[in-house]
């Protein structure tokens, strides 16, 4: 029987299985020399491995001789290796002459004893360019990507450079781009991407990094053709911003201009980020209440615990009632300017998993001040949060829920009736007497990871809630924010 009469399934994981063992038995890694000798020098040179082959090219490698067999191993073989595309920019100025670019190669090349080379310019922006000249030339190749992801380019040349590489990509479902491109891009090439005549974006990834200072002073940078205006995101199903930029940075208009079309997102991400206050997140997340089931919302990022402020919503809206009635909400990672009971006093939620809330304040004593009634509040919060996590676990589909609060420079795990932070000065002005019963933290001012890596920053201390309540009762502790 002919290998190809099988079931295509059954090939496919045949020549899977092919091109797995090829990735094993090939090169897997990059050579380099060390700086090329000046003219009349007899300078030896050193070689040395650079790195690891990138896994697109790994994959890319581990089919070549797949795709010379035969038409249905070929289109096997492409819709395999250019399923995921990565497209970076080049960041040396040189490469060496003598190293050829066909990595099977690389074994006659460690048998060179006295390597020689010359270095030779490479243009930065040589991948970018040769891939729309694929994609233009050969539309049934672009046909295959189905996730491209550009990083390193942030000009307004190099963003129409990419859209012009995703005109043919058809079938592309995840997209990761620089910010800069719904600055440079106008509109018809906005919506040719996100509901082309191919199958429609569900998911889109901005990346926001700070540029050179020449590329940030360029006058064809700066330029924003305001094309989120009327571009139309209703079949986006996930959007990721992250990272943090001075230059022509995202805002809280460009996610309201977002949020006046995206009502089918399942998945927001915000990360790292301080240009967007919480008036541009609730946007998305009111514009998407009924569909959400992801949220992420965290916006530090040099500063590790102590992270940004979220901003104060500009209507008074209470928040945490918003969150509570997200009918298919089930992951949450959020920081918030108040929270109270109010988050988790819906027992119809789908809270599962792990779930974050950083807060400044409690709601309703948003003058940050150490009272009763704020301690009440706090206590109010965590027995709530408590009695959700049990529920959960008790209903007639048992799903586990983690809590974890950031409040006042502590960490509370309301499931366990713990609580995380310094009270080295607690135990110090209060001779001893409070706190009494105290263990080793693991977690600390970064989250659950332990320490940020600031020799200023003291280890963490785990007292249990009821401790910790008596003692901001009784003034050996402060939760004033």
């Amino acid at each position: 029987m002919n290998i190809n009469d099988f079931p295509y399934e059954l090939l496919s994981q045949i020549l899977d299985e092919v091109a797995k063992a090829n990735i094993r038995d090939g090169p897997t890694y990059t050579f380099g020399l060390q700086q090329a000798p000046l003219p009349l020098e007899r300078a030896k040179l050193q070689r040395y491995v650079r790195g690891p082959v990138p896994p697109e090219l790994l994959k890319w490698d581990a089919t070549a001789a797949l795709r010379s067999v035969c038409w249905k191993w070929h289109e096997w073989a492409l819709e395999h290796s250019l399923r995921d595309v990565y497209i970076r920019r080049w960041k040396g100025g040189e490469r060496w002459a003598e190293l050829s670019n066909r990595r099977e190669s690389y074994p006659l090349y460690e048998l060179i004893d006295r390597p020689t080379g010359t270095a030779v310019y490479r243009d930065p922006f040589a991948s970018l360019k040769r891939t729309v000249s694929i994609c233009n030339d050969f539309p049934e190749v672009a046909s295959k990507i189905r996730r491209m992801w550009v990083h390193g380019f942030y000009t307004a040349h190099t963003d129409r450079l990419v859209f012009e590489s995703l005109k043919n990509c058809t079938n592309l479902t995840s997209l990761s781009l620089p910010w800069t491109t719904i600055r440079h891009v106008d509109a018809k090439a906005w919506r040719s991407v996100l509901t082309g005549s191919g199958k429609p974006l569900q998911s889109l990834e901005l990346q926001c990094v700070d540029p050179t200072s020449q590329q940030a002073t360029d006058q064809d940078n700066l330029v924003d053709l305001k094309a989120l205006q009327s571009v139309n995101f209703s079949q986006l199903r996930r959007l990721k911003i992250f990272g943090d930029t001075t230059f022509m940075p995202i805002t809280d208009n460009d996610l309201f201009a977002i949020a006046r079309t995206a009502t089918q997102l399942e998945e927001f991400h915000l990360t790292c980020n301080s240009s967007i206050t919480i008036d541009g997140v609730m946007a998305i997340v009111k514009a998407s209440r009924k569909t959400l089931r992801v949220l992420e919302h965290s916006p530090r990022s040099q500063d590790g615990f102590w992270h940004p402020h979220p901003g104060s919503p500009s209507d008074s809206e209470h928040l945490c009632d918003t969150f509570r009635n997200c009918p298919k909400l089930e992951t949450l990672s959020i920081s918030l300017p108040s929270m109270c009971s109010h988050l988790f006093s819906n027992e119809n939620v789908r809270f599962a998993g792990d779930l974050q809330v950083r807060a400044l304040h409690l709601c309703e004593h948003e003058h940050g001040r150490s009272t009763q009634e704020a301690t009440d509040s706090l206590q109010k919060l965590l027995e709530q949060a408590r009695r959700l996590i049990r529920l959960r676990s008790e209903s007639v589909i048992p799903r586990e829920l983690y809590v974890e609060l950031f409040f006042a420079d502590c960490i509370f795990e309301p499931g366990f009736q713990s609580v995380h932070g310094d009270f080295s000065l607690a135990q110090i002005s209060s001779d001893g007497y409070w706190p009494q019963n105290v263990d080793f933290s693991g977690k600390g001012p970064y989250g659950s990871t332990g320490l940020y890596g600031k020799e200023e920053e003291a280890q963490f201390q785990r007292i249990d809630e009821s401790e910790f309540l008596t003692g901001v009762r009784r003034r050996f502790h402060s939760i004033q924010t």
